[in-house]
């Protein structure tokens, strides 16, 4: 069963870097907040010819730039490895779902689609007992 295991592990993966996205675009917004681009409330000019404003940690701009440059770019990337991973899970979902066999079904529908022995016993037409002693012969593959 290690395609299923592969499956699962790719959906994981998957996961995490979208995980990463999000720890990104939260950089980005912590960055605007750091180098106030929308400038203070209480001040309608900034001086960003200046590396810092005086007494403050407000960051200049052309760091800013350069920052968020930066962390568009490792956004961008991780997008399009996501796109790239994710039509991977699909082929992978594909194959998956033509395999032969009952306990290779059991396994796609215990471990992929989450189903129940009985949900599986019930779609497929075979007995609880039996569809749980397929599934006990077929060990999990996730933990």
């Amino acid at each position: 069963m290690d395609t299923i295991k592969s499956y699962k592990d790719l959906c994981e993966e998957i996961e995490i870097w979208k995980w990463r996205v999000e720890a990104y675009k939260a950089e980005i917004k912590a960055l605007k907040k750091l180098a106030k681009v929308y400038g203070p409330s209480d001040i309608t000019g900034i001086d960003y010819s200046q590396p810092k404003v005086q007494s403050t940690n407000q960051i200049g701009f052309e760091e800013f730039l350069e920052r968020l440059h930066k962390l568009e770019n490792h956004i961008y990337i991780h997008e399009e490895a996501i796109r790239n991973m994710e039509k991977c899970r699909r082929k992978m979902e594909e194959r998956i779902k033509r395999l032969e066999g009952i306990d290779k079904k059991v396994v796609y529908m215990r471990d992929i689609e989450g189903k129940t022995l009985v949900e599986i016993a019930d779609k497929l037409g075979y007995s609880y007992d039996y569809i749980k002693e397929v599934s006990a012969r077929n060990k999990r593959t996730h933990y």
